[in-house]
């Protein structure tokens, strides 16, 4: 993989255009990673963009605690 100044590849930097595009038309988005080092890295760059093309993002190694009743 070639990486380009930012670390992404430009694959991954068109990825995360198209994501910023879908997320702007209304659309949720889901992007299937090779791998948890990809994962990361288009979580953080999707979470660095500019105000205007902000897409709020989620890795799945982040998942939501459970709470038990009672």
């Amino acid at each position: 993989m070639t990486t380009t100044v930012n670390g992404l590849s430009a694959v991954e930097q068109l990825v995360c255009e198209i994501a910023a595009e879908r997320w702007r038309a209304g659309k949720r988005v889901l992007i299937a990673c090779e791998d948890e080092k990809q994962a990361i890295r288009l979580d953080e760059a999707l979470w660095a963009r500019p105000a205007e093309s902000f897409v709020p993002a989620q890795s799945g190694r982040r998942r939501p605690t459970r709470r038990r009743a009672g």
